[in-house]
């Protein structure tokens, strides 16, 4: 009888160990999606400004991962995921947004490409590539 309940005991723990387990990893991922989606509302942002702009001036304009510019007027330092942003030139006709994460994000990057007669709508008709980087510790040791 004392063997049994050892057995069952120990069979316990490691069923409360898997199911924490799962849970934690199931909240990370949850965390992971909840930031990137800021990411992409701020990509959205940034691309209607973007269209905005070129449309009254007649060209885009470059930032070099910046948090804010006044021009456009547009503010990224309240976002707490991502709050730098470069805008660059594809072509004559198409514009580039990447936006870089921080803290603990700092290894995300938002990248999307567009064209001055896109019209958007909705964040979802946005196609919006998540790039993860190496961290910089693990690009070293090469």
């Amino acid at each position: 009888m004392r063997k049994e309940t050892v057995i069952s005991f120990l069979v316990f723990c490691v069923l409360v160990i898997v199911i924490v387990i799962s849970i934690n990893l199931t909240y990370k991922n949850y965390q992971i999606s909840k930031q990137i989606f800021n990411g992409k509302v701020l990509c959205s942002e940034l691309l209607n400004t973007s269209i905005k702009y070129y449309r009254e001036n007649g060209h885009y304009l470059e930032n070099d991962k910046v948090s804010v510019n006044y021009e456009y007027p547009f503010d990224a330092r309240t976002n707490p995921y991502f709050s730098t942003f470069s805008t660059y030139p594809i072509d004559e006709n198409t514009q580039g947004i990447s936006v870089f994460g921080t803290v603990n994000n700092k290894n995300y990057e938002l990248k999307v490409i567009f064209n001055k007669d896109d019209d958007i709508k909705s964040i979802r008709n946005i196609k919006i590539q998540t790039i993860k980087t190496k961290p910089d510790n693990l690009q070293n040791k090469n």
